[in-house]
């Protein structure tokens, strides 16, 4: 459900791709996109999303629509009966995510927030580093994503239809965090975000974290700046660094920058991959197993709370 730039160059191919779904069709209320992408990925189209959702063949609904939809459209996803798989942000607030979830468990349903970089080789083999090690051994984590501004925004600089780079941006490295300290509880020290006079959403921002082990985190995202995309870790016996992150082409392979204490430097390599595929051939797994499906659920919720403090204690 929707069928802007990023559904179809990277959405559609990894459904058409995955070992475990089966595209079965598409829906947007453009139906020129909408007759081209039946065409280009051999599945059926909707006339309109009252007939995609009464379609007994369908058993799951990604919906790849700007965020301020996500809410009432994910509504009317798990009153259908349907898997309710989302683009980040999932809503645009703690509050909306909480009532979906409770749905969704009311009716037995999955949910899913499409973070793809989590399911990637360079991500899992930082995340196995970091478990190796003590959590106080962890003291520095710096990350940045920034882009350059676009001619073609689409709903990014709309705060009617939930543009943020809060939400669009900065969610990748707030999220990153939460994925390496799970069960560890932090304290936002700082964040900000920044207006520009010509847009009418936040345009950048930043978040200093301290999780209860003592690690700090410093965070930096927004549009109009030079593109970054990186990680930098620094711990009592070396250091990792990385780049692409967040966003990366399926045949690009990452390397990883491993440094010891007195700075010789070793690479590690990671295999390539289509990210998009692997998200959802984990999210695949929550059909059958109870426990991960609560384990998203759990994870989406947390993320939510987590952007609404920052955007609650963010000085304008």
């Amino acid at each position: 459900w929707g069928l802007g730039n990023h559904a179809i160059k990277n959405i559609l191919p990894a459904l058409v791709a995955s070992p475990s779904l089966e595209l079965h069709g598409v829906y947007s209320r453009d139906q020129k996109i909408r007759d081209k992408c039946s065409k280009n990925f051999q599945c059926i189209s909707w006339e309109s999303h009252n007939d995609m959702l009464s379609d007994s063949d369908v058993s799951i609904i990604y919906l790849a629509t700007p965020p301020g939809l996500h809410y009432v459209q994910g509504l009317e996803i798990l009153n259908s009966g349907k898997h309710f798989w989302c683009e980040k942000p999932f809503t645009t607030n703690a509050k909306e995510t909480r009532t979906l979830i409770e749905i969704a468990d009311k009716n037995g349903l999955t949910l899913a927030e499409g973070l793809m970089y989590l399911y990637h080789p360079q991500f899992k083999f930082i995340k196995k580093y970091l478990s190796d090690a003590k959590s106080s051994d962890i003291k520095v984590i710096n990350s940045f994503f920034t882009l350059p501004h676009t001619d073609a925004p689409g709903f990014r600089y709309n705060p009617d239809l939930g543009g943020s780079t809060l939400l669009d941006i900065g969610i990748y490295p707030i999220s990153l965090c939460q994925e390496i300290f799970p069960y560890e509880k932090s304290t936002l020290i700082q964040s900000k975000r920044y207006f520009e006079s010509k847009y009418k959403v936040d345009t950048s921002g930043f978040a200093v974290y301290e999780f209860a082990s003592g690690t700090i985190c410093n965070l930096f995202w927004g549009m109009g700046f030079g593109y970054r995309n990186q990680l930098d870790i620094l711990t009592t016996t070396g250091s990792l660094y990385t780049e692409k992150i967040f966003s990366k082409p399926s045949n690009f392979s990452p390397a990883i920058q491993i440094k010891d204490k007195r700075g010789n430097q070793s690479e590690i390599g990671c295999a390539a991959d289509n990210h998009f595929i692997s998200m959802f051939e984990d999210f695949s797994l929550m059909l059958t197993n109870q426990t991960k499906a609560k384990e998203m659920k759990k994870r989406v919720l947390k993320l939510a709370e987590t952007l609404d403090l920052v955007k609650s204690s963010s000085a304008l």
